[in-house]
């Protein structure tokens, strides 16, 4: 692992880029050194390299700030220059009888906001803003890089009218504050520049198969690309995987299931291409032989003193933790449902196991997602000097265990009793949020039916496990296995999320018909999947 931390922290292995394909040569290198063979897979992906943003106000021509576009905002190297206006509720949700006032309000406008992902960059396109200036939320000085395309992997051709087309930067709160500080003294214009490469590229995507007794596998996977040197995300996350190759291909005969590690290409500037290619390319096999994937994003970050696991909800929580205590001494901080992101472009495929550790410190300083919660996360100072060899260690003992069982135990550690009765909850959270005329009793009926029949089923692995792609589809997705969602549309039971919070009473009449359609479309299809696993344990 170090081996591989010591070459890649010289490398900035952004997607498409010739320091990309060293990164493989390197970790190619290295596999081989250990008697393996890995499998250089090439894939096609639509990237979005953001090369510079930049602020100023021609009312003060001497105040200065940084700033950092984002992947897939419009390139307007020539400047938009408008009017401010500060969108004070941007996190809130806007009921949607004053949405035409806000869009009044933003229309022509260079909008100032506390947020900046995908969906309410949509909201600002099709109100016809002219740009979006993000404020960081956290004290950090540092800026960091992110995305704002909302298309998950490569576009099919209705995608394309998504990408955004108005300038998005992002500035710290400090420069944030002295903005609006400036802002507050009357009406004030501010020009926006933003450079980025949009270009089509064909990636590495190394394989490496480790074959077990069953037809059957184990996916482990990591993306190789960064931001900058991204030691911690996702270096150390690629030395994991290398050690676990190293490790169970010196044990293969003892193994029951195969071992398959990918390291995926385009998740920072093609967001997640690799990770969907592979599922487009190998959707069948995946859907036939895969038993779990394990997705390892930024392990071995200074700080990150704290475990969480983000699990399907499949998995047994016992199995979970049993790897943390015998290697921290206690369980996982929390076990959470797997949120949008992460390389997870699988849930369409049927696999029954889907989890991931993640990191966090002890108090949080930084609204940092990734590197354990540190503030470098997605910078030029995610460095080497970032990453605790100790707790390192600690994750890569952890994956030891989780990965010692899989391949070897005869039955997969399922949950699906406790899987259905979280599902049950999640439903009823849902449901406190919707309109009352969005009635979700029948697919309660349908989960309760479920968890009776499971008991008086007693199913074995292989039917278990066809419910628990039944029951990801439905939790997870709201569209068909060939699909991929918008990368904003998450939480349970992600088309009826749509729904949350919205009252016919402060609808407009095309509105709630569209939302009205939307509830029984996505109902019927939660229903349906729900109904094909009443019948499979009742055939």
């Amino acid at each position: 692992m170090v081996e591989l931390l010591d070459e890649f922290q010289h490398l900035r292995r952004l997607s498409g880029a010739p320091d990309a394909e060293r990164g493989i040569d390197v970790l190619i290198g290295l596999l081989a050194n250990h008697g393996l063979t890995a499998r250089r897979e090439r894939c096609r992906l639509w990237l979005s390299d953001p090369l510079d943003g930049g602020l100023s106000l021609p009312a003060h021509g001497d105040w200065r700030c940084g700033a950092k576009t984002r992947s897939f905002s419009a390139d307007c190297p020539h400047g938009v220059t408008a009017e401010l206006y500060h969108d004070v509720r941007s996190l809130a949700f806007l009921p949607d009888d004053q949405q035409p006032a806000w869009e009044a309000a933003v229309k022509g406008k260079i909008v100032v906001a506390d947020q900046g992902f995908e969906d309410y960059v949509q909201r600002l396109m099709h109100a016809g803003a002219a740009g979006l200036i993000h404020i960081w939320g956290s004290e950090e000085e540092a800026l960091h890089e992110e995305t704002v395309g909302p298309v998950w992997g490569t576009p099919v051709p209705d995608d394309a009218a998504s990408y955004p087309t108005l300038p998005v930067i992002s500035i710290n709160k400090r420069s944030g504050g002295e903005l609006l500080a400036l802002l507050s003294q009357g009406p004030l214009s501010a020009r926006v520049t933003t450079r980025l490469k949009q270009h089509v590229a064909e990636c590495s995507l190394p394989v490496v198969d480790i074959g077990g007794e069953l037809d059957e596998f184990v996916l482990l996977s990591s993306h190789y690309d960064s931001w900058h040197e991204g030691v911690t995300d996702n270096a150390t996350g690629n030395a994991l995987c290398l050690a676990m190759a190293v490790h169970f291909a010196r044990h293969r005969d003892a193994l029951k299931r195969g071992l398959r590690i990918a390291w995926w290409p385009g998740h920072s500037n093609a967001r997640y291409g690799g990770s969907t290619w592979y599922a487009d390319q190998n959707r069948f096999e995946l859907q036939q032989r895969c038993a779990a994937h394990i997705n390892v994003d930024s392990p071995g970050c200074k700080g990150a003193a704290q475990v969480v696991i983000n699990a399907s909800g499949a998995e047994n929580l016992q199995f979970l933790n049993h790897a943390v205590s015998a290697v921290t001494g206690g369980p996982a901080r929390r076990i959470t449902p797997s949120g949008k992101g992460g390389d997870h472009s699988f849930w369409g495929c049927g696999i029954p196991l889907h989890f991931a550790l993640r990191e966090e410190p002890e108090l949080r300083a930084s609204l940092s997602p990734g590197s354990g919660g540190g503030w470098w996360w997605h910078t030029e100072n995610d460095s080497r000097d970032k990453v605790d060899d100790a707790i390192q260690w600690r994750d890569c003992e952890i994956h030891l265990h989780w990965l010692g069982k899989l391949l070897t135990l005869s039955e997969l550690p399922f949950d699906a009793p406790g899987y259905l009765i979280r599902l049950q909850e999640d439903l009823a959270q849902l449901q406190r949020d919707l309109d009352p005329g969005f009635d979700l009793a029948l697919i309660a009926h349908q989960l309760t039916a479920l968890q009776a029949g499971f008991r008086q089923a007693t199913p074995d692995q292989r039917i278990t496990r066809q419910l628990l792609g039944l029951l990801h589809r439905a939790r997870y997705i709201s569209t068909d296995d060939f699909h991929q969602d918008k990368s904003y549309h998450g939480g349970a039971f992600p088309g009826l999320q749509l729904l949350r919070h919205y009252r016919r009473e402060h609808c407009r009449p095309q509105t709630w018909l569209m939302l009205e359609t939307q509830y029984r479309r996505q109902h019927d299809r939660i229903l349906s999947l729900l109904l094909q696993g009443v019948a499979l344990l009742n055939p």
